[in-house]
């Protein structure tokens, strides 16, 4: 895939997926996400209010980031989970985690690593 194929893709993706309805909608009823580009980086933001702190789970499937927490609502524990469909796969990409003032921040490289992981659990740094 040429590098102008490649920022098409992504483009594409990140328009679809801040049009998207169902984004909003589970904006509301899961929690917030947002998800930003840089020249070397994806970021993923989750706004995690009233979330216990090791109760946060990623993990990276193909093309799938999947992250799970138990946030507080209306009084009651309630596990709630977003998945982000990128349209390329993430699982070879290095990929770190960071929880500060319940905002999670995922940071994937765009670079590969040589080691492909099928699945796997991504730490997370609490500050």
């Amino acid at each position: 895939m040429t590098d102008d194929n490649w920022i098409h893709l992504m483009d594409e993706w990140l328009k679809n997926h801040f049009l998207d309805p169902l984004t909003s909608i589970l904006d509301e009823t899961e929690f917030r996400i947002d998800v930003y580009e840089t020249e070397k980086e994806y970021i993923v933001e989750a706004l995690l209010p009233n979330c216990l702190e090791n109760s946060i789970h990623l993990s990276v499937r193909k093309n799938l980031l999947t992250i799970k927490a138990n946030i507080q609502d209306s009084g009651r524990w309630e596990q709630k989970q977003r998945t982000i469909d990128f349209p390329i796969p993430i699982t070879q990409n290095p990929i770190c985690a960071i929880y500060a003032n319940q905002i999670l921040e995922i940071f994937i490289r765009k670079e590969k690593q040589l080691n492909k992981i099928q699945s796997t659990t991504i730490p997370i740094q609490f500050l």
